[in-house]
């Protein structure tokens, strides 16, 4: 099960975040500056898993961006990690290319991209077709 996704640039700034599980809300910062911290201290090069009390953090870089999910740590690593890819290529195909800029610009459509991919922390959809439909069906909709 995921619990939390965090978009975050490299100079560890948030740009986007998305809760899959109820946390405190004044638990969140301490958690999130403790998964930035280890993320941005670990090489680009070694391992993108590491362990962070009761969660398995996994992280990627994409451009400036670094993208952290936290899972169980009977989570299947890799399958969140391809997850993370899959986010960032249905973001691709919907902005065309995906940069900064749309994560600051668009959080409401990146919300929306995630919701359609994860419900109740469990990873339901990777078609990026699937993904994308609705939110495209919104936008034509709003146009007219």
């Amino acid at each position: 099960m995921l619990h939390y996704l965090l978009i975050v640039s490299k100079e560890g700034h948030i740009h986007f975040s998305h809760y899959f599980t109820s946390v405190e809300t004044n638990a969140q910062p301490v958690r999130e500056a403790g998964a930035i911290a280890k993320c941005l201290a670990a090489d680009r090069e070694s391992c993108h898993f590491m362990e962070d009390r009761k969660n398995t953090l996994i992280f990627r870089w994409f451009g400036p961006c670094l993208f952290i999910a936290a899972a169980d740590q009977e989570e299947n690593e890799l399958m969140v990690y391809e997850f993370l890819n899959l986010y960032v290529n249905s973001l691709h195909r919907y902005f065309g290319k995906f940069s900064e800029r749309h994560v600051l610009y668009n959080i409401d459509r990146l919300h929306m991209v995630l919701e359609e991919m994860v419900v109740d922390g469990e990873i339901v959809e990777s078609s990026i077709r699937n993904i994308l439909s609705p939110i495209q069906m919104l936008d034509n909709v709003a146009k007219s």
